[in-house]
């Protein structure tokens, strides 16, 4: 059995590593039949403290508030690390089958990270096309160690 602790990474709202190409571009002024689309307001970020063997990566907790009629969520990040300062990108569809929570008052995703300098972002995603405000993500900044 293992002890789980969160920590609060950091919570800098503004930094970017690079430009984030979007999954899907909005379509004819990307609203929904709800209205204009819209993002969270904010995105934390946790890495979980907990006891891991030599070489497994650490794992980190998003979380943002839910947005009203918003079916899924893209989760986009870059990161970069030593020796080679490349650059790296990821990114994840969240559902309400792969959250680790899917309430009304937050979503939350949970997903091994590599060591480094994090910069990530979240959409909002609407109707059968996943259409979103790509253009105004919700980002977050942070150091995983």
């Amino acid at each position: 059995m293992r002890a789980v602790a969160c920590a609060i990474l950091m919570m800098a709202s503004s930094a970017s590593l690079g430009s984030h190409t979007p999954v899907r571009e909005p379509r004819g002024g990307a609203t929904s039949s709800r209205g204009a689309t819209t993002n969270p307001r904010q995105l934390r970020a946790m890495q979980l403290l907990e006891r891991r063997k030599a070489g497994v990566s650490p794992r980190v907790r998003f979380e943002w508030d839910p947005v009203a009629g918003a079916r899924r969520y893209v989760l986009m990040g870059r990161w970069t690390s030593p020796p080679s300062w490349a650059i790296q990108s990821e990114e994840h569809r969240v559902t309400a089958q792969n959250a680790s929570a899917w309430e009304s008052r937050r979503v939350a995703f949970e997903v091994s990270l590599p060591e480094g300098t994090h910069s990530w972002s979240v959409v909002a995603l609407f109707g059968p096309h996943d259409h979103g405000d790509f253009d105004h993500p919700t980002p977050v900044s942070f150091d995983v160690r």
